[in-house]
């Protein structure tokens, strides 16, 4: 695939993230994909269905969530996307029960893809601790002021 062509795929991932359609997610990934978070880098995800049974873990955490696409970056066979995901956390995910508290979290996600543009391993970098705050999970850092 052109570069072009997979700025325009990872466009119409994050639309069906947007959407909630977890399952039209697996035509972008390979039948043995490895799909990896820094929250827990040694449970990958690995398969398609596995890939699909993690976006759903997702989405069910926050029945509103919102996945921003703020920028891609293609270097030959490597996507990368910083985006900004928000939501309410109003069902379970990680293990933490339903808050009910707004969420917002940045991160990024570096994938490497085959030949026809499908994610053959993926890893996603986001801030779990800001996550486990915001739902009351872990205590709130202490606040930290501007030098006088």
């Amino acid at each position: 695939m052109t570069k072009d062509e997979l700025v325009a795929q990872t466009r119409e991932i994050f639309d069906l993230w947007n959407a909630h359609d977890a399952p039209r997610l697996a035509r972008f990934y390979v039948s043995g994909t490895t799909v990896r978070d820094s929250a827990y880098p040694d449970n990958a995800a690995t398969g398609q269905d596995a890939a699909v049974e993690r976006a759903r873990m997702i989405l069910d955490g926050f029945s509103d969530a919102k996945l921003e696409l703020v920028s891609i970056s293609v270097d030959g066979n490597r996507v990368g996307t910083e985006w900004r995901f928000s939501g309410t956390h109003d069902g379970v995910f990680l293990g933490v029960p339903a808050s009910g508290r707004s969420v917002d979290n940045l991160g990024a996600t570096v994938s490497q893809v085959d030949e026809d543009g499908k994610v053959v391993s993926e890893t996603a970098y986001w801030d779990a601790a800001r996550f486990f705050s915001q739902t009351g999970a872990l205590p709130a850092p202490p606040a930290t002021g501007a030098a006088s």
